[in-house]
């Protein structure tokens, strides 16, 4: 079982306030978008071989997600996984959960806390589910927290809408909108995270809700920029504060046919300054062709005939560039590191 090690263990055994840099090996990062039909199921696999999930997709009699999940296993070359990270409990991200620990060994479960809808019609069979997976084997994390994989830097930025502490970046120009009120519900929870290989970054914020978002962003932009970003909360609650100010080059929506992808957001992320890829896991059926993105950039173009097919990025071991590929295609797309 690999390690688990939180920032302040770092901090007080090294004195520094970020993780140590980690030397990349040959192999590439790998991480998938797989298509579980509007929920979410995120796969990394490190340069070193380590694997971490997030999220497990629904609750089916038929295992559809699991076997899916277990498909992009099979393809990254891993079969079990390190690290299991429920973002929230929610039926579309850890209702799967049980079918796909059933099929393949998974060594920890992460979360950010007991479920605070585990007592509404709808929670409680989303939290039943993750427990019942978890068995014993859950930790708790919180913003600042590291995981120890080999080849990348792994940080947790937000938790229990918890998120990382400002670093003096200094004003945030996206920034003067009200703010939203306040979602004290389980998306506004999600579990995000930051991975880092060289300069070469990825994140990813679960549903993490437009409030939470803004407190990210405003005043001051507490993430920097990024290289990929998976769109928040399926492309259908998304902070132009934040995302604008992250300046990703390649954006991925993990929306559904039907779930997600809305016009309007699918539109702030195409004017993400310097953008030069939005990548779409389906093709959102409520929104125009023009606020779609290109069919090569998604996997999944129609909702009867769906394969299940991922969108992949392969990050190359030195960090300098990293290319999207998609699955139902092979259309690829090489981008460069900022």
């Amino acid at each position: 079982m690999k390690s688990f090690i939180t920032l302040s263990g770092i901090l007080a055994a090294l004195s520094i306030a970020s993780a140590p840099t980690v030397l990349a090996q040959g192999d590439p990062l790998q991480i998938y978008w797989i298509d579980v039909e509007g929920g979410s199921s995120t796969l990394i696999v490190t340069p070193g071989g380590d694997s971490v999930l997030m999220d497990a997709g629904w609750n089916r009699e038929d295992a559809r997600d699991a076997r899916r999940i277990e498909a992009a296993m099979q393809d990254a070359g891993v079969t079990d996984i390190d690290y299991f990270i429920a973002s929230h409990f929610h039926g579309d991200h850890v209702g799967g959960a049980p079918a796909i620990a059933q099929r393949v060994q998974i060594n920890q479960f992460l979360d950010h806390g007991d479920s605070v809808e585990q007592d509404s019609e709808r929670g409680r069979p989303a939290w039943e589910a993750y427990l019942s997976a978890a068995q014993g084997k859950r930790q708790t994390v919180r913003p600042g927290d590291t995981l120890a994989l080999s080849g990348v830097n792994f940080r947790f930025v937000a938790a229990n809408r918890e998120v990382i502490a400002p670093h003096g970046a200094g004003p945030n120009e996206h920034c003067g909108n009200p703010m939203v009120p306040e979602d004290l519900g389980e998306n506004s929870r999600s579990v995000g995270y930051q991975v880092t290989l060289g300069e070469f970054e990825f994140l990813d914020l679960g549903d993490m809700t437009v409030d939470v978002q803004q407190t990210v962003a405003c005043p001051e932009n507490r993430l920097g920029v990024v290289d990929l970003l998976q769109a928040p909360h399926h492309a259908q609650g998304v902070s132009p504060e934040l995302v604008w100010a992250l300046q990703p080059t390649v954006a991925v929506s993990n929306n559904g046919a039907t779930k997600g992808g809305r016009a309007e957001d699918l539109a702030t992320l195409k004017r993400i300054p310097g953008l030069q890829g939005l990548w779409q896991v389906h093709r959102a059926t409520g929104a125009s062709d023009e606020a779609n993105t290109f069919a090569d950039l998604m996997a999944n173009l129609t909702a009867e005939d769906d394969q299940g097919y991922w969108i992949k990025a392969t990050v190359d071991a030195s960090g300098d560039r990293y290319t999207l590929t998609n699955g139902r295609n092979n259309y690829s797309q090489p981008y460069s590191t900022k």
